[in-house]
């Protein structure tokens, strides 16, 4: 790392092309620039220029320096305006949530996104987990998780629930579906599959737990724009936030059926949603606008 005063020295010294000038410009003696540049040469190990009476040409060398440190010396500005400004419509905004959450929220941050072009928007799609290692990490600012998370490092806030939706193929659309239907039919797995199945059972079929389990796994993929195609073509039930549902491409060819047993007016199944980051950390200004935007989404 090549010594910053000298640096500074240096490019004042090829700015005013006098010693003696240097050195009143920077408020030092003239043997002190002459210090610096002698320094800075025995730093990078070549002769960065030769004098010609009271002045002075630079070397091959010197000039290559001198051009790379002017360059350098932009960039440390720039670095340091960027940091000096807390803008809420520049910077980066770096967040993650759920793939069935990142389908509803990524248009409305598009849009938003749109006429503010200094806004960088990067949205990932995560499992809880790690969401949560990557909000503790720095490597987003914002997460939306499914689970009540109690650390000390974090901030917690509700947003609200998503639904959890039994979907079937077109041909159930008006028939009474019943726990032993879904097993003979059979699931798409997914990443979140199981766990979403486990909930529905028990909060519709609450005597079918010992057997919940044992539905067979007809189809697995892990993305989830494709989740809902077996079921599409018949081939599976799958159960996925209502988010999911309602951005599949051919709405056509699936259904939420009617659960047979099920009583009129009982509430359906739902996750709980909660916005994180890190506690001891201040967001910057861009971030409340995003955070406006989930919480009306929610």
């Amino acid at each position: 790392m090549l010594n910053q005063q000298w640096l500074t020295t240096f490019i004042k010294l090829v700015e005013v092309g006098h010693f003696t000038h240097t050195a009143e410009q920077l408020f030092m003696t003239q043997p002190g620039v002459s210090q610096h540049i002698k320094k800075l040469e025995q730093q990078v190990g070549v002769a960065l220029l030769y004098r010609v009476g009271k002045s002075f040409e630079l070397t091959e060398a010197g000039i290559h320096l001198h051009q790379q440190a002017l360059i350098w010396q932009q960039q440390q500005q720039q670095l340091l305006s960027q940091i000096a400004v807390d803008d809420v419509h520049v910077g980066d905004c770096r967040i993650a949530c759920s793939g069935s959450m990142a389908l509803l929220l990524y248009p409305h941050l598009i849009d938003y996104q749109l006429p503010h072009k200094q806004l960088q928007i990067s949205l990932e799609a995560a499992p809880n987990k790690r969401i949560i290692d990557s909000v503790l990490a720095n490597q987003v600012e914002l997460g939306i998780v499914t689970q009540a998370v109690h650390m000390d490092e974090l901030a917690l806030t509700p947003l609200g629930q998503q639904a959890l939706c039994i979907v079937m193929p077109k041909s159930y659309q008006d028939k009474l579906v019943d726990f032993d239907q879904l097993m003979m039919l059979g699931m798409v797995s997914h990443p979140d599959a199981m766990h979403y199945w486990l909930q529905i059972v028990g909060h519709y079929f609450n005597d079918k737990q010992a057997g919940a389990q044992q539905v067979p796994l007809r189809s697995y993929v892990n993305q989830l724009h494709q989740i809902l195609l077996p079921v599409a073509k018949g081939l599976a039930f799958a159960v996925l936030p209502q988010f999911a549902v309602d951005s599949f491409v051919k709405p056509q060819h699936i259904c939420v059926p009617k659960l047979a047993g099920v009583k009129e007016g009982k509430e359906g199944v739902s996750e709980p949603l909660f916005l994180i980051h890190k506690k001891h950390r201040q967001l910057a200004l861009r971030y409340q606008p995003i955070i406006d935007i989930i919480k009306q989404l929610m």
